[in-house]
């Protein structure tokens, strides 16, 4: 079979490739050669004579018409059919190419079984029409297109496949809620989608073969071309940045950019694909929200600020109710006419005293949120400590008829602490543990050495609770709702404020409790507060508050 030159004039990359298979599937003896430029093409064709010529409607350097124009103007090319490749929006300039001599054309996309009819129909023409005989450099021998049989064989065996994976990948990239562009190493642009051309305000046809400061400029042209330089020089690798610019309405948006090198093939030169994601809604949602979040962290700061100074202030107050209630309590300065006096004496400092714990509670509290409450530290003997708190809750545990034990698993070290809010803590949980026990029960405190580190246990076998009532305990005033706690006094401050005193020393409080079964409550602390105790116990029981 003789052989057959086709020539391919068009500045987008993606359609030069899409051609040159197209034109390679008309037969082995075809070649193909791809111009991107229209000048080194017209001079190609004038010394070598093409049996056909594929043309873009609309390029980077003009219209096709002067191409088409110009090319009959040329040697022995007066005769070469033009076929021009173009979309819808490129019919204007299609039928003035048309006028120019262009002998038929395509719509993009391109159905290859209607190109292979056009393309043979003009070459059929063209072989009819007599011209001279081609000198011996236009005469290329069939075995050099030898290695585009892969490829040509490929599209003959599935035309209508590779036709509708083309036309997917198109329709996929144009309905993506992305916004697309892709680039040539020239930084011309090769393809964009239709998001992207809506966003510049550009037909895409418009925008391919051009550079973005030459098809719309202002600051996206600005962040293509500079990015594609560095990424292309190899100065820069693949990454997402947001970028604050003013669109096209003089509107300030904010886009997400991320860059991808991708090369067609070996020896292809890289293409940078870019895809925008316009953030500008999320940004300033984030925005809002950290204006709420500030906006309630001040009003947080100001509640505690609030509640430490009037728990100051109550405390003043109840300073004097509790010393003179003291007094005529004690009838320090002689006894008092009507023994009743003596016992509503006795009332109002039991009542003193009580609100003066809720304040001091609060104020405690109130320290910790505005991390204003500071450790006295000390190194400590955390067996005596527990044992002390034990002497002091015997009298309320002995009233409920609960017995409290004391055990220790393994050698229990000293511990670096705050000693009054150690006892703060395991008072707290041992009270806890008494209230919500049932009457003949037992409360056991256990101190164990995990690792080296201390942990103390507080255990009870009372009403117990659910996941939720745990969650609902551990928030401040959390309270749970039940028939047995409303018997019981407080306020709910009482676990929140031994979670965050724990936390202070750098511990860990956990929970785990079954409803009707009971509750453990652990206090872990850090190694790093132990200190080997000198002379250790290994264990031991210790029972106390029976009634």
């Amino acid at each position: 079979m003789s052989s057959q030159l086709v020539v391919i004039v068009d500045d987008s990359v993606t359609n030069l490739k899409i051609l040159e298979r197209l034109a390679l599937s008309l037969g082995v003896g075809t070649i193909a050669k791809t111009f991107a430029d229209q000048i080194p093409a017209l001079s190609y064709c004038s010394q070598h004579r093409p049996d056909l010529v594929l043309l873009a409607a609309v390029s980077a350097q003009g219209e096709a018409a002067d191409f088409v124009a110009r090319l009959g103007k040329q040697p022995g090319c007066a005769e070469a059919p033009v076929i021009l490749v173009g979309s819808e929006r490129d019919l204007d300039c299609i039928e003035r190419a048309r006028a120019a001599g262009a002998a038929d054309h395509l719509l993009i996309p391109i159905d290859q079984r209607d190109f292979r009819i056009r393309a043979c129909r003009q070459l059929q023409r063209q072989r009819a029409t007599p011209h001279a005989e081609k000198t011996p450099a236009e005469k290329t021998p069939a075995k050099e297109t030898h290695g585009e049989e892969t490829h040509v064989e490929a599209d003959r065996r599935h035309p209508e496949a590779a036709r509708q994976a083309y036309e997917t990948l198109l329709r996929l990239i144009d309905v993506l809620p992305r916004m697309i562009c892709v680039t040539g190493p020239d930084g011309r642009y090769l393809l964009v989608n239709r998001l992207f051309a809506s966003f510049v305000g550009v037909p895409a046809s418009r925008l391919n073969g051009k550079r973005p400061v030459e098809a719309h400029g202002g600051p996206l042209a600005r962040i293509l071309m500079e990015g594609d330089e560095r990424l292309l020089a190899g100065t820069a690798v693949p990454s997402s940045a947001e970028e604050e610019i003013v669109d096209r309405d003089g509107n300030s948006c904010v886009l997400l950019t991320s860059k991808a090198l991708f090369h067609a093939g070996d020896g292809e030169e890289a293409m940078v694909v870019t895809v925008f994601v316009d953030i500008t809604e999320r940004k300033r949602t984030e925005c809002d929200l950290l204006a709420a979040k500030e906006q309630a962290e001040l009003a947080n700061r100001s509640k505690t600020e609030f509640v430490a100074n009037m728990s100051h202030e109550l405390r003043t107050p109840l300073n004097a109710v509790i010393g003179f209630s003291q007094v005529i309590a004690g009838e320090m300065l002689g006894p008092i006419g009507t023994p009743k006096y003596v016992g509503y004496a006795r009332d109002i400092l039991a009542s003193a005293e009580h609100l003066l714990g809720l304040i001091n509670d609060i104020l405690d509290v109130s320290r910790l949120e505005a991390g204003k409450l500071d450790l006295a530290e000390e190194v400590i003997d955390p067996a005596k400590t527990v044992a002390d708190l034990v002497q002091l809750a015997e009298a309320k545990a002995r009233a409920s008829d609960i017995r409290i034990a004391i055990r220790r698993e393994g050698a229990i070290p000293l511990l670096l602490a705050d000693s009054r809010k150690l006892k703060q803590i395991v008072l707290n949980l041992l009270v806890n543990a008494i209230k919500f026990s049932h009457a003949g029960g037992r409360v056991e405190i256990v101190l164990r050495n995990v690792g080296g580190a201390l942990a103390i246990a507080v255990i009870d076998h009372g009403i117990g609770m659910d996941a939720a009532e745990v969650k609902l305990a551990m928030t401040r005033f959390g309270q749970v709702a039940s028939a047995w706690s409303r018997k019981h006094d407080g306020t709910g401050l009482g676990l929140p404020l031994t979670i965050g005193l724990t936390e202070l020393h750098g511990g860990v409080l956990t929970i785990h409790s079954t409803k009707g079964v009971g509750t453990t409550v652990t206090v872990a602390f850090q190694r790093e507060r132990s200190q080997p105790a000198p002379d250790s116990v290994g264990g031991g029981l210790r029972a106390a508050g029976q009634s």
